[in-house]
């Protein structure tokens, strides 16, 4: 691979505290799985693991180029965009339909799970197309949209946590317990798949060192890099570095000003001590945030848009939220006093320790 690509601007899709086997299949899913939708799909894509979390990069230009070719297609076709709607929808019931079946289940066939991954493919197509292509839409047609497709968003919110929790409980299963689950969170897809087939999974070894921080930049030709250690280092630094500036930019989602306390929370399972009126961080919100977003001052997030979870709810809720920061969850620290501006976008520092912004 031509590594001057990540010189380039990369933006971050998506972010969450799933596995690699969840975000691994991103690789597909934004190349073959997304051209078979649209007639278009990523030269390049990158899966980032880290902390216990994954996230996705898109390159912005690409991104750009691909909601304008969707733009174009729905003007043509207006009815595009019912289709993909109905197509969300009916996909959602059916991987929900699905799930059920196998949280009844006491024992798991390769089927099980290449239904799953295959049932999330066709889900996430549609959805994701719908999500990014909102904000690229002229004013007329994003008016006629925003309604059917924050319905649509937010009936199929709950299905990817579900997805990646049974992935676990599966893939446990086929492998006989073979890996505890935090080695089992960076295991791709592909090895996982290959070892259905030579009965070998990747060295235990091998797994521990992808903790600390592990890389997958895939194109669309099915080919794919890793990277690690130093060189997973020096990838970061290039496409997340932050000046120290004391303020961060993002979208604003839903305009006001608050001040308060930093409380980053990527598992919103284990919220330790947020507290009413808490500046909520997080790399992108899904239901489970309610109750903490319900808490928070106002909410920033790493990733979003027009159709993401936290700019949905921030309307709803009229709390000041920004969205695409890119870097809020790694610039900010616990406890840091910030002011969040969501009329321009601006979050800015009042009172952190020494090193917060750039660690």
């Amino acid at each position: 691979m031509n590594k001057d690509i990540l010189k380039t601007q990369w933006t971050k899709n998506w972010s969450g505290n799933w596995g690699l086997l969840f975000g691994s299949l991103y690789g597909e899913i934004y190349t073959s799985g997304i051209k078979k939708l649209t007639g278009k799909d990523f030269p390049h894509n990158l899966i980032i693991f880290e902390k216990g979390a994954s996230s996705n990069y898109l390159i912005q230009k690409e991104l750009d180029d691909y909601c304008n070719h969707l733009v174009s297609l729905i003007k043509k076709n207006n009815k595009l965009t019912i289709k993909w709607s109905n197509q969300v929808i009916k996909n959602t019931d059916r991987i929900n339909a699905l799930m059920k079946k196998l949280d009844q289940q006491r024992k798991f066939t390769t089927k099980d799970y290449n239904d799953l991954q295959k049932y999330r493919l066709e889900i996430t197509t549609a959805n994701f197309s719908i999500k990014k292509v909102i904000d690229y839409l002229p004013p007329d047609l994003l008016k006629s949209k925003l309604k059917r497709f924050t319905k649509v968003r937010l009936y199929t919110e709950s299905v990817y946590n579900e997805t990646d929790r049974l992935l676990y409980k599966v893939v446990r299963f086929l492998i006989k317990n073979q890996l505890t689950k935090k080695l089992l969170s960076v295991l791709t897809c592909h090895e996982l798949e290959d070892s259905f087939k030579s009965n070998k999974l990747p060295p235990q070894q091998a797994l521990q060192k992808r903790i600390k921080g592990y890389a997958i930049l895939y194109d669309q030709a099915g080919q794919y890099e890793t990277f690690i250690g130093s060189a997973y280092d020096k990838l970061m630094s290039s496409i997340t570095g932050q000046d120290d500036k004391g303020e961060i930019k993002g979208t604003v989602a839903y305009e006001g000003r608050a001040v308060g306390r930093v409380k980053i929370i990527m598992d919103p399972a284990q919220p330790g001590d947020f507290k009413e009126g808490d500046i909520l961080v997080t790399g992108m919100t899904r239901p489970e945030f309610l109750s903490l977003m319900k808490k928070s001052a106002a909410i920033i997030t790493d990733a979003g848009g027009l159709l993401s979870h936290a700019a949905i709810v921030a309307r709803e809720m009229k709390k000041p939220c920004i969205i695409g920061t890119e870097v809020a969850t790694k610039a900010l620290k616990n406890g840091d006093k910030v002011e969040v501006d969501a009329e321009k976008g601006i979050i800015k520092l009042l009172c952190h320790t020494k090193n917060t912004i750039g660690k």
